[in-house]
This record gives C-alpha cells, structure tokens and sequence, in this order.
C-alpha cells in the first residue's frame, strides 16, 4: 500500500513539474496573443472586449508594412542562398572518407555555438573596414552565414542515409552525372533541402543581432518590435508580436514535417 502511494506521489510531482515548465513556457506568449485581441489600449485584467483592430491598424502601419516586406526578403534570400550553397557542401561532403566527413560535420556544427553578439560584431567590424556599407544586403550575408551550418548538417545527414548504389546502376544504364542526380538523388533528398531551407528562413525571419548591427536604416520586423518596444507595450507591440510568432512557428512547423517525411521514407 505505501508502494502504490509513494509511486502515485511521484507520479502526481512530476506532473506537476510538468505543467509549471510548460506554464513558464507558453504563458507569457497566451499573455500577449489575449492582448493582441483586447479591444481597449490599456493592457489589464479583464480584457474589455475582443477586437481585430489593432490588426486592421498594422495593414495601415507604413512601417510595419516595410518591416515584413524587408523581413520576407530577407527570409526567402536566406533559404534560397544557404540551400543551394549547403546542398552543394553536403554533394561535396559524401565524396570524402568517412574520417573527413565526421570531423567537416563536427567543424560545421562550431559555429552553432558562437553567442550571437560576438558573430554580429565580427560582421559589423568586417564590413566597415572592407568599407561596405550597412544594408539589407549585408544582412541577408550575415543571415545565410548563420543558417548554413543548419542546412549543411541537415542535408548531410540526408546523404548519409542515401543509398549510392542507384547511382552507379544509373550510370550503367548510360545516365550522365547531371541526369542521374536529378532523377535519383535529388528527389530522394528534397524533403531534407526544403525543410532545411523553411529552417532557415524561420531562423532570417526571427533574428534580430545581426540585422541590428548590419541593417543600417533598414528595420526588420524583430528590430521594429525593439524599436516600439522602449515606446510602452500596447495592444498593437502585441499584434506584431503575434504575426511574427505565428510566421516562425508556422515556417519552423513546415520545416519539422518536411525533415520528419525524410527520415520516414
């Protein structure tokens, strides 16, 4: 009888556990998607009503209308750029021993955990002194830098699992290089690419360190978000907020169920 206590006790502070981690979590985002809806700019409890017009008032919002089109810029450049460069890093990487390959994707994976700050400074200080200025263009460079290695090691791990065998039945069949990698290779590794590069665009769309230190006047949607936010939070702070949540959340989603399609087939 304490057996069956003590483990019911356990059972009930884990889940307990549980629930205050995930309340931690997700909380303060239901926080400010209710906000996002209340219909009256002061944000406190009760909501007054629940209103869509601090939503109609971002389609009215120049500025945020900029800062997503900047955004989505910047987000398809960086999965259109990273894709095409990591796909062909990881092409490259298969034709290595398998020493090579394990240390390359070691040394691919470093990068992932340089702090933000110091790679955006780095950035920052290398563009001034080759004297480029401070742009959207500097920042989608920054932005497929950063992503890369996502995309590399995602795709790689795609390769990995990819049986060369075909290849070299296709070849005997008399398929050139370019034929047998369109037809074989690639459709077997295009869930990976795809989700590896909706990865990487989620990554562009939420990143706010180096569009802050490379963007020069431009403002993205996240250095919009800073940008109000030493205005006072208000209803609409949380409206951007909540489109931009549901942009990333969306894309990293996409990005989850395409890299999971590939490790099922």
């Amino acid at each position: 009888m304490k057996h069956k206590s003590s483990i019911s006790f356990r059972n009930l502070a884990g889940i307990l556990y549980v629930g205050f981690f995930l309340a931690f979590l997700f909380v303060p985002l239901i926080v400010m998607i209710l906000f996002s809806f209340n219909s009256s700019p002061r944000l406190s409890f009760p909501i007054h009503s629940l209103s869509l017009s601090w939503y109609r008032a971002l389609i009215d919002d120049e500025l945020f209308l900029d800062a997503f089109r900047r955004t989505l810029f910047l987000g398809l450049g960086t999965a259109i750029a990273s894709g095409i460069i990591g796909l062909l890093a990881a092409l490259g990487l298969v034709r290595l021993k398998l020493q090579v390959r394990t240390i390359a994707m070691g040394l691919a994976a470093v990068p992932l955990a340089f702090p933000a700050l110091l790679y955006a400074i780095a950035l920052a200080f290398f563009f001034n002194k080759i004297g480029v200025g401070f742009s959207l263009w500097t920042t989608l460079l920054g932005h497929v830098i950063l992503t890369m290695p996502f995309v590399f090691l995602i795709v790689g791990s795609a390769l990995e699992r990819f049986q060369f065998s075909m290849l070299e039945a296709a070849r005997d069949l008399g398929a050139g290089p370019f034929h047998a990698f369109r037809t074989i290779t690639l459709p077997h590794i295009l869930p990976a690419v795809v989700g590896a590069m909706l990865l990487a665009m989620a990554i562009s769309a939420d990143e706010f360190v180096v569009a802050f230190f490379t963007a020069g006047q431009a403002k993205t949607l996240p250095m919009l978000l800073y940008g109000r936010l030493n205005l006072g939070i208000t209803p609409a702070l949380n409206a951007v907020g909540v489109v931009l949540l549901v942009v990333t959340t969306l894309l990293a989603a996409l990005a989850a169920r395409s890299t999971r399609f590939q490790v099922e087939r």
